[in-house]
């Protein structure tokens, strides 16, 4: 129990940073089109890891 624990977190960590990077390597125009800010993408992959990894 307590090693898949483990597990799900680096893989929600390895997954949050893949969608933080994606999103530092747009511009600000795209990041107008989806309708984040720059200081919200850490917040923005923490969620999308959270949602994809159960």
């Amino acid at each position: 129990m307590f090693l898949s624990s483990i597990i799900v977190a680096v893989r929600r960590w390895a997954y949050a940073r893949s969608v933080a990077n994606e999103l530092y390597d747009l511009d600000s125009r795209d990041l107008d089109d989806v309708g984040i800010s720059r200081w919200q993408i850490k917040d923005v992959a923490r969620k999308a890891a959270r949602d994809a990894i159960a």
